[in-house]
């Protein structure tokens, strides 16, 4: 493995605070995963760098991504996975490319070992309350699977 595989020994310091990490707690999730994306096993890069993993937590738990209770932390994810994510716990997995049919089982994998199923129907009503609760005060109304069940483009997968 390079070093190009691994992401960024640097402390993501803004998401350690919003998480109510330690530095210390960051760098056992990191050092579990052996510094990879717990989805994909990749490394989380900008540009040429390497960057620091995104931390992940449970939404449902705490819904204001601004601020988490440190508890619901389900570990670290790359950037692209870490969006893909958060598209299958609302939404449910749509497929972006025919190469990504082994992401789904994947995050399926990586919820599990963290307590979560995202097909739990009262899990899923939590998950979509908190969405239209936060797109309510949008002054534009929101289109999306959720909030459009006519949605042109994908419809609800449930």
């Amino acid at each position: 493995m390079s070093i190009f595989d691994v992401c960024s020994t640097e402390m993501p310091r803004k998401a350690l605070t919003r998480h109510r990490l330690t530095p210390e707690r960051y760098r056992e999730l990191r050092d579990a995963q052996e510094g990879v994306c717990g989805i994909c096993g990749g490394g989380n890069l900008r540009g040429w760098d390497a960057a620091p993993l995104f931390v992940d937590h449970d939404h449902v738990c705490c819904p204001d991504h601004r601020s988490a209770c440190g508890r619901c932390v389900r570990g670290l994810l790359c950037s692209g996975c870490n969006g893909w994510l958060g598209e299958l716990e609302l939404w449910g997995w749509q497929p972006h490319s025919d190469d990504l049919a082994w992401w789904e089982p994947a995050a399926l994998a990586y919820l599990a070992r963290a307590g979560c199923d995202p097909n739990n129907p009262a899990r899923r009503q939590l998950v979509e309350d908190g969405h239209r609760r936060k797109v309510a005060v949008w002054s534009d109304p929101c289109r999306c699977r959720v909030c459009d069940p006519n949605h042109p483009r994908f419809g609800l997968r449930r």
